[in-house]
C-alpha cells in the first residue's frame, strides 16, 4: 500500500511541479526581468526565454554554445541535434520526445518554432550535460551550475558534475534513488528479493561491509553512494574515475535528510519534498497506545543477540510507533554503537512489557530459539512481557536492513504489535 501510495503521489508532483520556473501558462516571451546564469554568469540568449507548461524553452544556439556543446538545425525534420562530449541530445519542433544517447525521454512541454527560431527545453540540455538547474524567483533567476555542494551525513560534499551512472551499496540508498526517477547501474547484494523490482538486473557490487571491485569498475560509475563505514575504500573507488559520497541515515529524520540530499542530487527536489510529506502524514496518522509499553528489540540470533538502542533505526521507530525503549541507558558497544550487548541482568531490572525480535528466518523458529536461549534462568521467567507471552517477531522485510522510503511501513507494523500488547 505504501509503494501504491508513494506511485500516486510522484505522479501527482510530476504534473503540478515546475520543470524549471513559473506555472503552467500559454506559450509567451517571459518577463525582460528574467535572466539565465551559467556558474554566476550571465548566458547570451539571442530572444527571451518562454514558459510552457512550467517548461523553460530558450533558442538553442545560445544555451548549447554556452553549455560548451554544438548544434546543428535540421531544416526538412526540424530537428535540433546538441552534442557535448559523449552526450547527445535530439528534440523535434512540436515533439514532446526527446532523445538522450538514442534513449527517449518525455517532454512536459514540446520545442516550438517562433520566428524561424528553434525554442528548445532549458532543463533538458542543461542536465544531460551534467549541470543543475534551479530558480531563484525574488531574482528571477534561472541559474545554471557546473557544480553542486551538498550536505551529507559526514559534512560538505562537492559534485564536479550531475551524475549520470550512479552505484549504491545499502539497499535503502537504491530505493531512494528510484523513488525520486533516478536509476543505478550498481547495487548491493541482495540476501532477499531485491527492492525495488526494476533494479532486480543491476549488477550486485558488495555492500556497506564490503564493495566486489572488480564488479563496480565493470559498471563504470560517476558517482559511489557509501556508508562512512568504507571510507577507507575512497581512493580505490576514486581510481575507477568516480566520485565517493559518503552517507548514512539511522533515524526516520536522518532518512528523511537522505531523500532531500539525493533529490537534490538528482534535480528533483520538488520529487524529495513530496515524499518526506507523505512519509510525515502517514506516521502522523498512527494511533498510538494510551500507555506507552515498555518494549525491549533484540536483534540478531542465538549466540549473537544484540539489543536496539534509540539511536538505530528499529528504536528511533519504536518510539515514532508509540512504545519506550527499556534499553535507552544500556552502554553503546564500540562496533556497533547503535545497539548494545544483550544482557540478561539489564533486561530484568527493565521489566518490558513486550520484546520484539528481528531476525532472518522463519518467525516461529526465532520466536523458539530465544525462549529456548534463556528458559533456564528463573529470573527470565518472572518478566512481563515472558508471562504475557509477548513475544513477537517483527517482519524481516522491514527491519532486517534499514527499509529507507519504507520507514513508516516498519514503524506502522511495530504500532500495530504495541497495540495489541496484553
Amino acid at each position: 500500500m505504501f509503494h501504491k501510495g508513494i506511485i500516486r503521489l510522484l505522479l501527482a508532483a510530476a504534473l503540478i511541479a515546475p520543470l524549471a520556473i513559473g506555472t503552467s501558462q500559454p506559450a509567451k516571451a517571459a518577463s525582460p526581468e528574467i535572466k539565465v546564469t551559467l556558474d554566476g554568469k550571465a548566458v547570451s540568449l539571442d530572444n527571451a526565454p518562454r514558459i510552457v507548461k512550467g517548461t523553460t524553452l530558450v533558442p538553442y544556439a545560445g544555451i548549447v554554445k554556452a553549455l560548451g556543446g554544438t548544434a546543428s538545425w535540421d531544416s526538412k525534420t526540424k530537428t535540433v541535434t546538441a552534442v557535448r562530449g559523449d552526450t547527445t541530445v535530439k528534440v523535434t519542433i512540436g515533439s514532446k520526445t526527446a532523445y538522450i544517447n538514442g534513449a527517449s525521454t518525455t517532454l512536459n512541454a514540446a520545442p516550438l518554432l517562433v520566428d524561424n527560431k528553434a525554442y528548445v527545453p532549458l532543463r533538458l540540455l542543461s542536465e544531460s550535460f551534467g549541470k543543475w538547474v534551479s530558480y531563484t524567483q525574488s531574482s528571477s533567476t534561472v541559474a545554471i551550475t557546473s557544480t553542486l555542494t551538498v550536505n551529507t551525513s559526514t559534512g560538505p560534499f562537492t559534485l564536479k558534475a550531475k551524475p549520470k551512472r550512479i552505484a549504491t551499496l545499502s539497499s535503502s540508498d537504491t530505493e531512494i534513488i528510484y523513488a525520486l526517477g533516478g536509476t543505478v547501474v550498481g547495487r548491493p547484494t541482495a540476501l532477499g528479493p531485491v527492492l525495488p523490482a526494476e533494479a532486480a538486473n543491476v549488477p550486485e557490487i558488495g555492500s556497506t561491509h564490503g564493495i566486489l571491485f572488480e564488479n563496480l569498475a565493470a559498471t563504470k560509475p560517476e558517482l559511489v553512494i557509501a556508508s562512512p563505514a568504507l571510507a577507507t575504500q575512497k581512493a580505490t573507488i576514486e581510481k575507477l574515475g568516480a566520485q565517493v559520497l559518503f552517507n548514512s541515515h539511522n533515524t526516520f529524520t536522518e532518512i528523511q535528510a537522505s531523500i532531500q540530499l539525493y533529490g537534490r542530487v538528482l534535480g528533483q527536489e520538488a520529487k524529495a519534498a513530496q515524499l518526506i510529506k507523505f512519509m510525515d502524514a502517514s506516521v502522523a496518522s498512527l494511533v498510538k497506545p494510551k500507555v506507552a509499553p515498555k518494549a525491549l528489540i533484540v536483534y540478531g540470533a542465538p549466540g549473537s543477540f544484540v539489543v536496539a538502542l534509540p539511536t538505530s533505526y528499529p528504536g528511533n521507530f519504536l518510539e515514532l510507533a508509540g512504545g519506550t525503549n527499556v534499553a535507552s541507558n544500556f552502554p553503546k558497544m564500540d562496533t556497533m554503537p547503535q545497539y548494545a550487548e544483550l544482557s540478561l541482568e539489564r533486561i530484568v531490572a527493565a521489566n518490558p512489557d513486550i520484546i520484539l525480535f528481528i531476525a532472518h528466518g522463519d518467525a516461529a523458529e526465532v520466536k523458539s530459539s530465544f525462549k529456548k536461549e534463556f528458559e533456564t534462568n528463573d529470573a527470565w521467567k518472572n518478566l512481563t512481557a515472558v508471562k504475557n507471552d509477548n513475544f513477537e517477531v517483527l517482519p524481516s522485510e522491514l527491519f532486517t536492513v534499514n527499509p529507507g522510503i519504507r520507514a513508516p511501513q516498519a514503524i506502522e507494523a511495530m504500532n500495530k504489535l504495541l497495540l495489541q500488547a496484553k
